[in-house]
């Protein structure tokens, strides 16, 4: 590579205009123009001969000075970046932090990888800290030694003489050691003497330096000169935060391997400065492109952040310290001491940057890039009749997670994905949901691996964005969503993707890490990283997890987990709401901890206000005691619109109950913080409590586990569970998903303690998640159990009365049900159902079915769904049509009953435990009467059948009243709707015994 000096830039700016035929014609000019010109020298005339060879070499010089100069200004944007034969160092600094030791190293992977891909590097030395954990020499084509002083000057022996061109790359924390800028390596730190002296050694050759650390425009300066190109994050301005925008150049790197280092340092400023403006934030970095002894160029479009910094600049800085709170920054310095700075220095762990660019666009032309390219990197195919009936499978699957604090959280997915089948396409649409603005998110690949061998990219300009409507006040979250091309059988897809939290809403990190599960994997594996010294606590759910890999590095702890061969599992019918397989981790010392900071946050929200005063005693004017009054306030809060925003790090903070009853609308905590509120006003006890609703919470895992949030009510010192959330759900009954949870009550006093269970976790039984704390004991969890529902409270009885008396293939029918608890709560629920849709069916065929034949209606009354003071009735009339079947002489009378819709599904083949009545138990109680033709005669009546072994014990009897009457009775008693895996199968065989039964039939004789 050529660098053009600023002597010859106004010669090169004029050979620019110039194309190589212009060359003749110039030079033909020049020759004439010399050869008319009188030339006087000292000792006479020149002969015409001797003045036409002047004249000739004279428009040769002037014609090789053109040349020259328009390969001087091709060069700049032909020559890639890492440059043929070129040695390349990368200098990774001290991290300081966890956070930053896991970026360097994925900055680390990734140069080595586009140096890898570019195939024009004779070297690469890479100076990493820990370089003992960092990438394998021998996979990464690289020398990987200690990022120290005395091997950063050793590189001089390296490249001394050599005249293949140098890369730098250097990335790290920057700072001061008394008024001499320095970057961090363990040990003596380097200086700008120092890079200076490596420029030295190697200046019969080009080189290029990219420098993205606090303090690099200082570097800079004394580094540039002739035959060098820099690119560094700052210029004049020296910010008080790390520069944010290295992911950023090694996407744009990384889209185009040919481009030019000027090109891609152009690039690079626009698509940063694009990225700061987008988001509103304090400028952290000013890139700069210095080249040889040119003034330094601003690569970013200038704006309010940076004329704002700059003005914001002090001189004295001694005795400041670096703010990193999204203010916009100062010029502050610190002095720093000599020597080792450990794992506690303020300067490396308060420094970082507001933001990580991740998803700035780039300047690409076209959505898709197609080109041959080597399908390195990608795991090798499987033979689709190794997965019968699967439609893809993932090839390799690799989670990261970084907990720390700046950022919060960041993670990578990394997945492959082989198309099986036809039926797979639908694989290639991808739809990503996350938590903007607080979540960034950014797509490093998608691509398409072809069977002929042919890679095809998606522009991450392609991808998409839908934002959910929301209501009010209430934050919804976003979703990227795009679609790759050829997803056909044999193709591979792959995405990887990043996702960061800058600042986590919650005082430590609580999460949920999906282990997927929707198709089969052959390669699997998962990692945490944590600060070393911090809490950890972590737990799998639904799948049988190995032991972890732990590895202590300098300034953390890596959790490794790794998965082969992992089965699909298909989402049964009736299975559990949270039957998939997940990790649960927290850093969240104990539930005191999290109680505390939870009552912190909610603490104003339950102020009682006059309009609150005013309404609780309006409610209540006509209530004769302190029952009625919950009653009364009950209904009124329960009737209110409810906003379905499930509980999470976007809503955990219940509004105040003042707003929420001016807005008449709110999601569950509201509803709870409001009926908490209105009851305090009565001088009635009441406290919000989270509910894992569908799931659990464990005593060993402190943190965020809930998504739901209910009162606990203290009546006549009887504790009350109430659930305002649904409008159909009666007092006193705790809906779908509460009963049997681990609460957590927010209280004030210390009172509700776990009634049940330690934190070692010794009531767990066998089949029982394993859980893992490595912070302190908290002793008590202060979790609560709710109430275990119970069978007698779930009962629905059903009389009929069957008009026989015209034996034939329709009988008269009436019905009568009464239901309390959850058949309460489903009819209702149907009947609301049926109004909205003005649907003339039965209310009760919505959750039952007939055993034999059906039943049309003919006419049907029902208690109204608000009237939850009292049990639901409904009564029905109507036709029952292929009850009976007769011939002339007898006729046979079938099965009366009503069984639920849900056991036809249930009896078949499975390999989840089955999840009934949305867990709750249910009790059937079911007499039929028959009024019989007179002169008819029973001839055979089925014994009676029954079942005694739970979890499903059934009876069903005939018998015969009066003369010419016939009872049929049916009681079903199904201990638990929450079945285990050894208890389905015995659930079924019963279930078939009990149809069996059902098919006995009643045989009269005319």
């Amino acid at each position: 590579m050529v660098t053009v000096g600023p002597n010859l830039m106004p010669f090169r700016d004029w050979t620019n205009s110039l194309s190589r035929r212009d060359i003749p014609r110039i030079a033909q000019r020049f020759s004439v123009g010399f050869s008319r010109a009188n030339v006087r020298v000292p000792k006479g005339r020149l002969t015409t001969k001797l003045r036409g060879v002047l004249c000739l070499t004279l428009a040769l010089v002037i014609a090789t000075a053109i040349w020259t100069g328009l390969c001087l200004s091709a060069s700049g944007s032909q020559v890639p970046f890492i440059s043929p034969n070129a040695v390349v160092v990368l200098l990774s600094g001290l991290p300081g932090d966890v956070e930053s030791e896991n970026d360097y190293k994925d900055n680390l992977e990734g140069w080595l990888k586009i140096v890898r891909d570019s195939g024009q590097a004779q070297r690469v030395i890479a100076l990493a800290d820990g370089a003992e954990s960092g990438p394998t020499p021998s996979k990464a084509g690289a020398t990987v030694i200690k990022a120290n002083r005395d091997n950063f000057k050793a590189l001089c022996q390296t490249v001394a003489g050599t005249t293949n061109p140098l890369v730098v790359i250097a990335w790290g924390h920057g700072g001061r050691q008394g008024s001499t800028p320095v970057f961090h390596v363990r040990g003596p730190r380097l200086m700008p003497t120092d890079f200076k002296a490596l420029a030295e050694c190697a200046s019969r050759t080009d080189s290029e330096w990219v420098l993205f650390f606090r303090g690099s425009g200082a570097f800079a300066r004394d580094l540039a000169g002739a035959r060098r190109q820099i690119l560094s994050s700052e210029c004049e301005t020296v910010f008080n935060s790390d520069p944010a925008g290295m992911s950023l150049l090694l996407k744009l790197a990384r889209a185009n391997l040919s481009q030019s280092f000027q090109s891609l340092s152009a690039e690079f400023g626009r698509a940063l400065g694009a990225w700061y403006e987008e988001r509103h934030l304090a400028r952290t970095e000013e890139p700069t492109l210095w080249l040889a002894e040119q003034k330094p160029q601003l690569l970013a479009p200038a704006s309010e952040n940076v004329a704002d910094t700059a003005a914001a600049q002090t001189t004295n800085t001694s005795d400041q310290t670096p703010n990193t709170k999204h203010q916009i920054p100062n010029k502050l310095q610190a002095p720093e001491p000599n020597g080792d700075l450990g794992t506690n220095g303020t300067e490396i762990a308060d420094n970082k940057a507001t933001g990580s660019p991740y998803s700035a666009a780039t300047n690409s032309d076209s959505t898709l890039d197609t080109r041959h390219s080597t399908s390195d990197g990608f795991p090798p195919r499987v033979q689709p009749q190794d997965y019968p009936g699967a439609v893809g499978v993932v090839l390799r699957r690799h989670l990261a997670y970084t907990l720390g604090n700046n950022p919060a959280i960041a993670s990578e997915q990394d997945e492959y994905i082989q198309i099986l089948s036809p039926e797979g396409k639908h694989l290639g649409d991808f739809d990503i949901a996350y938590s903007a603005p607080f979540e960034d998110i950014a797509f490093l690949d998608c691509e398409v691996l072809h069977a002929d061998g042919k890679i095809e990219r998606l522009d991450p300009e392609a991808i998409r964005e839908a934002r959910e409507p929301t209501v009010g006040d209430y934050q919804t979250g976003q979703r990227k969503f795009f679609s790759l091309p050829g997803v056909v059988p044999g193709a591979v897809l792959h995405v990887r993707y990043r996702t960061q939290w800058k600042q986590f809403p919650l005082p430590h990190i609580s999460l949920e890490i999906p282990v997927d599960q929707s198709l089969p994997a052959v390669d699997c594996s998962l990692e945490v990283r944590v600060p070393r010294e911090a809490p950890f606590h972590y737990t799998f759910e639904n799948i049988r997890a190995p032991d972890p890999t732990v590895e202590q590095t300098t300034y953390g702890t890596r959790y490794g987990w790794h998965f082969s061969k992992l089965e699909e599992r298909d989402r049964e019918l009736l299975s559990s709401p949270r039957h998939d397989a997940r990790l649960l981790v927290s850093t969240f010392h104990d539930w005191g901890t999290f109680s505390e900071w939870y009552q912190r946050i909610s603490k104003l929200a339950d102020e009682i206000t006059p309009e609150i005063s005013a309404k609780a005693k309006e409610l209540t004017r006509e209530a004769p005691d302190k029952r009625a009054k919950v009653l009364a306030v009950y209904d009124f809060v329960a009737s209110l619109r409810y906003v379905a925003v499930p509980m999470g790090v976007n809503s955990f903070r219940p509004h105040a109950a003042a707003h929420v009853l001016e807005n008449q609308f709110g999601d569950c905590k509201d509803k709870a913080n409001l009926f908490n509120t209105l009851l305090r006003a009565l001088n009635i006890e009441a406290e919000l409590t989270l509910v894992p609703r569908f799931s659990q919470a464990h005593d060993d895992l402190p943190g965020l586990a809930f998504n739901h949030a209910i009162s606990k009510v203290i009546l006549d010192n009887q504790t009350l569970w109430i659930d305002t959330t649904d409008e159909v759900c009666r007092f006193g009954m705790l809906p779908p998903g509460d009963p049997g949870r681990k609460v957590l009550v927010i209280a004030g006093s210390r009172h509700d303690q776990a009634e049940g269970g330690s934190a070692d976790g010794s009531t767990h039984g066998a089949g029982q998640p394993r859980l893992v704390s490595t912070g302190r004991n908290q002793g008590k969890s202060g979790l609560t159990q709710l109430p275990v529902p119970d069978a007698k409270d779930h009962v629905l009885k059903l009389r009929g009365r069957v008009n026989c008396s015209a034996p034939g293939a329709t009988l008269p029918m009436s019905l009568e049900a009464t239901a309390t608890g959850f058949p309460d709560y489903e009819l209702r629920a149907a009947a609301r159902g049926a109004k909205e849709q003005n649907a003339s069916v039965p209310l009760l065929a919505a959750k039952f079915r007939p055993a034999a034949g059906t039943f049309a209606l003919e006419d049907q009354r029902a208690t109204p769904v608000s009237n939850l003071d009292e049990d639901f009735r409904w009564d029905a009339d109507g036709q029952s049509v292929g009850l009976c079947w007769s011939d002339d002489r007898t006729w046979l009378l079938h099965s009366p009953f009503w069984l639920p819709k849900q056991w036809d599904q249930a009896l078949h083949h499975r390999k989840s435990a089955l999840f009934l009545n949305d867990g709750y138990p249910l009790t059937l109680e079911q007499e039929f009467d028959f009024e019989l033709p007179p002169g008819t005669q029973i001839k055979t009546l089925p014994a009676a059948a029954e079942s005694k072994a739970q979890p499903f014990r059934w009876r069903i009897e005939w018998k015969k009243s009066g003369a010419l009457g016939l009872t049929a009775h049916f009681n079903v008693e199904l201990e638990r709707g929450e079945l285990s895996q050894s208890e389905t199968p015995l659930f079924q065989q019963q279930l078939r015994e009990l149809l069996g039964a059902m098919a006995a039939n009643v045989v009269i004789s005319k």
